[in-house]
């Protein structure tokens, strides 16, 4: 299984991301910043995997501020 968490925008308070299992759209969703990257930490670092399974990350899962 492939499941890539595509982080769309972050604005400093709602970070907006898209789901993909297999390559197939499952929908979008918004969550306040930090709940967002608890998510996606949880998905990542998940203790269920099986032997093919990869997962993917990207975007800009937080507003980066000036001189970060």
């Amino acid at each position: 299984m492939k499941i890539h968490l595509r982080a769309d925008s972050a604005n400093g308070e709602h970070t907006t991301f898209t789901v993909f299992m297999n390559g197939a759209n499952c929908g979008q969703l918004r969550m306040r910043e930090e709940v967002a990257i608890f998510f996606h930490e949880v998905v990542l670092r998940s203790t269920y995997k099986l032997p093919h399974d990869e997962y993917i990350s990207s975007g800009h899962w937080f507003e980066e501020k000036e001189g970060e």
